[in-house]
């Protein structure tokens, strides 16, 4: 049984700790495994490991900071070489090293050490505990690597399996022509008995994506990845398919400046009955009418959230409500706030913004740290390096200037924008008011990301070189404990429910509104027989159980 399955282009290769295409993940899972690794109801489960390691069977010290791993024996690589304890160390070893940079998104550099007291068993020392304990060497596309077979520690970019794989996984590499096609065909000495039931899996290199929708329709493979919408609108014409739409890491947010906003200024009295003088622009810097949670509120839902996913990026995103959209980590009671201008306009009058000069534009009436008088404009910001972000830029302000807000926007080069403190970057140095991005964290465990971008103790200053993340100067006390709690639950039950608490919160206090996630939508024929779909993995996570009907 063969499976085809058309990609648009070669991947870098079927390492995904080393770059975030989709298509190495897609790869690196069909020959590559982790100690364990994630179902799609968000529990680990042991693959190259006997067990996860829990306090309960003594693989988690009380304190947290050791964790010992038992490895099953007579699993052997697709070399035939043994698999032993020294792979795992070896892993460690690399994606610590110093010149691969790899270990901020990994959580290596909280292991201090790392024993291997005979073949089948590992033993990591933490300098602190660390949540992600199961998933540290899982993941996707991503796991142990062969201690013989790769290359050297400090080059990762250069090892020889990153194009020339040696596994455990299901399958080998059996011929790669680059621009053509790579094949895979099934592990003989898989250590699932019985386990793949295909004997190869071909992935085409197919740059046109109509090509490979008429592949898909006339037979000639089985899957379309990462559907178009003209794609999508072929294929729906298309009888016998399945179509699986996931969400991605990308979730395109508006940031605020919430710093502490300068006083007001100090103006002369003026006549009775005439308006004061508009005041000179601010510099930028934080806004005082968005020190407001209130402004902040009517912001939010003055947003069309269906309209910007429709118009802007062609029906290929969805609302969202929260960081907490995807996979294991979803919190369904978190959807994104209900389009309502008018409750809008309420707020704002409730805040002290009203038009009461009819011009349009609301003006402060009694606002603290804002002149009477004084309309309420807003500096919108985002970088220049995607025109469909420009786009959803000038849609936001329009939505904006409904509720009676004057918007100006403005665009920047990335660097100008996000920059370090060095280059004096806007955000790291506090000189905005409002921004626009899409992010995400990367891979399945949002701890540290949710850490960088919220916890006070990330706010970017001249004392820590502007590393933090939390460029907003969000500052919560409960959402501060919050996130130090999570660093100590390994259950992710228990670290989910923390989640969709601090989810509440950050809808509450508004640092951020999230507008639309990015969507992937892929078609599937009906003879893909045993595909399984998991929100927390690639595709390909369980194609060691995929049968192809003739």
């Amino acid at each position: 049984m063969t499976a085809v399955i058309p990609i648009p282009r070669d991947p870098p290769g079927f390492n995904a700790y080393l770059s975030d295409t989709g298509y190495e993940e897609l790869l690196g899972e069909l020959i590559y495994e982790g100690l364990a690794e994630q179902a799609p109801d968000g529990t680990f489960y042991p693959k190259l490991a006997k067990e996860l390691p829990t306090y309960e069977n003594g693989g988690i010290s009380p304190d947290g900071l050791t964790v010992t791993w038992k490895l099953r024996e007579h699993i052997v690589w697709s070399d035939g070489q043994p698999f032993t304890s020294r792979d795992v160390l070896f892993t460690y070893e690399a994606l610590h090293h110093p010149n691969n940079r790899l270990a901020r998104v990994t959580g290596i550099e909280l292991i201090d050490s790392v024993e291997t007291p005979d073949d089948f068993t590992v033993i990591l020392h933490y300098r602190e505990p660390y949540p992600n304990i199961w998933g540290q060497f899982s993941g996707r596309g991503t796991g142990i690597f062969p201690r013989h077979a790769c290359g050297d520690l400090g080059w990762m970019l250069g090892w020889e399996c990153n194009t020339q794989p040696v596994g455990t996984g299901p399958f080998v590499l059996q011929s790669w022509e680059k621009g053509k096609h790579i094949i895979l065909e099934r592990n003989p000495r898989y250590w699932q008995t019985g386990r793949p039931f295909l004997d190869r899996i071909v992935f085409p290199i197919v740059s046109d994506g109509l090509v490979r929708s008429d592949m898909l329709a006339d037979g000639d493979a089985h899957m379309a990845l990462w559907l178009t919408p003209e794609q999508l609108k072929f294929l729906s014409k298309t009888p016998n398919l399945q179509f699986i739409s996931l969400p991605s890491r990308w979730l395109l947010r508006i940031a605020f400046n919430l710093a502490a906003p300068p006083p007001a200024p100090v103006s002369p009295p003026t006549p009775s009955g005439r308006r004061r003088p508009t005041p000179t622009p601010l510099p930028p810097g934080p806004n005082p009418a968005l020190a407001d949670p209130l402004v902040r509120q009517a912001l939010d839902l003055a947003i069309d959230r269906q309209r910007l996913a429709d118009e802007v990026f062609g029906g290929r995103a969805q609302p969202a409500g929260s960081e907490f959209f995807r996979g294991w980590t979803h919190c369904p009671e978190l959807a994104a706030p209900t389009y309502d201008p008018d409750a809008a306009r309420l707020l704002l009058a409730q805040a002290g913004w009203l038009d009461l000069d009819g011009n349009g534009v609301v003006e402060a009436h009694g606002v603290a740290n804002v002149p009477d008088n004084t309309p309420l404009t807003v500096r919108f910001t985002a970088p220049d390096s995607w025109d469909t972000l420009i786009k959803a830029q000038k849609l936001v302000a329009q939505m904006w200037k409904g509720i009676g807000i004057r918007v100006q926007t403005e665009i920047v080069g990335p660097r100008h924008l996000q920059g370090s403190w060095e280059e004096k970057g806007m955000e790291v140095m506090g000189q905005f008011q409002v921004d626009l991005w899409d992010d995400g964290y990367p891979g399945n465990d949002p701890t540290d990301y949710l850490i960088w971008r919220y916890a006070s103790w990330s706010v970017p200053t001249k004392a820590n070189n502007g590393q933090g993340g939390n460029i907003m100067r969000f500052a919560d006390p409960e959402v501060d404990r919050l996130l130090s709690q999570a660093l100590t639950q390994v259950d992710p039950r228990e670290r989910h429910n923390t989640f969709c608490q601090i989810g509440r919160l950050l809808a509450e206090r508004r640092p951020v509104l999230y507008l639309v996630y990015f969507t992937e939508t892929h078609a599937v024929s009906h003879k893909i027989q045993n595909l399984v779909v998991n929100p927390n993995d690639a595709l390909t996570w369980d194609a060691l159980n995929w049968r192809v009907l003739k």
